[in-house]
């Protein structure tokens, strides 16, 4: 049985042992091949995705020997003249065959879409467990070492997967009454990713909760401050709106009449180990101050 991480350095083990991919670009090859899975991705697609605008002469003829490397250590036993089952070729161009559970970003996918539907029908304790179960799978930065431009995309399209398991598993804490746990987490968030307007809002949540209605002002203010010095924009409406039902102690961010025992662990404060998320929960949930700094740039 193949394993393959992507969700961290790219990695395949076949049973317990580890096979050696070569160095990062024909480790890069593996990724692109592993992320599309039974879909066959051509030779000039591997050289854009890998390599930068301009490849040198020999990009062919490296993708080719990568491809050679790949199979031989994925089908070692391979008969001669036998055709390649595992990383195939067709016209189209290379296709590696995965089977389901065998790739952990797929994995991934299966327990975020569970939290979505677990959350759509309330079960906010199942939700944050199938989110809490998603980030486990992360084993430091995606695609960690992988050079090229197809690389530096997925690493941001995962880690914003991973942003926001967080802050959807944080809002099923603070829902199912976890608010001093949610803190503990929210801490290391906001120093994290300062720029993140959700996080700002669920600490500001999870401190009035705790009773502490100065400081979810102060951490208002701080948002603010933060904001304005580093993209020139003032907080997004859904945090004023939360930071005005602070003012207000208005009722709807009481917390829950019975606190249940939610499930989680500690969230670490460095970036490489997982962080804990949340399912999205009847709390306000403010929106990422990032897209309106991109929005605010194409104004000017």
């Amino acid at each position: 049985m193949l394993r393959v991480q992507l969700l961290g350095p790219v990695r395949a083990w076949r049973g317990g042992e580890e096979l050696d991919l070569g160095g990062p670009r024909p480790r890069a090859v593996f990724g692109m091949l592993a992320m599309h899975a039974h879909r066959a991705v051509s030779r000039s697609e591997l050289i854009d995705g890998i390599w930068d605008p301009d490849p040198p002469a020999s990009a062919v003829n490296s993708v080719h020997v990568y491809i050679s490397g790949l199979r031989r250590v994925l089908e070692p036993r391979r008969p001669c003249g036998a055709p390649w089952q595992v990383l195939a070729a067709d016209r189209a161009g290379y296709l590696l065959r995965l089977e389901p559970g065998q790739l952990d970003s797929a994995v991934l996918d299966r327990h975020l879409a569970d939290a979505r539907r677990l959350t759509a029908g309330r079960d906010l304790t199942a939700a944050a467990r199938s989110l809490e179960t998603a980030l486990g799978l992360w084993q430091g930065a995606s695609l960690a070492g992988i050079p090229g431009p197809w690389a530096d995309i997925e690493r941001a399209r995962l880690d914003e997967l991973r942003q926001a398991a967080i802050e959807d598993r944080i809002d099923a804490l603070l829902a199912l009454g976890g608010h001093h746990q949610a803190l503990a987490e929210l801490a290391a968030l906001t120093r994290q990713y300062p720029l993140r307007e959700r996080f700002r809002g669920q600490a500001m949540l999870a401190l009035y909760r705790c009773g502490r209605q100065g400081d979810a002002l102060a951490a208002f203010a701080d948002a603010r401050r933060v904001l304005a010095e580093q993209l020139g924009l003032d907080p997004g409406p859904e945090l004023r709106r939360l930071h005005q039902q602070i003012l207000d102690a208005s009722a709807a961010l009481d917390p829950p009449g019975a606190a249940l025992d939610p499930p989680g662990r500690g969230a670490p404060a460095d970036a490489a180990a997982p962080a804990d998320a949340a399912a999205r929960a009847d709390a306000p949930a403010p929106a990422d101050a990032v897209g309106r700094a991109d929005a605010a740039a194409r104004r000017m």
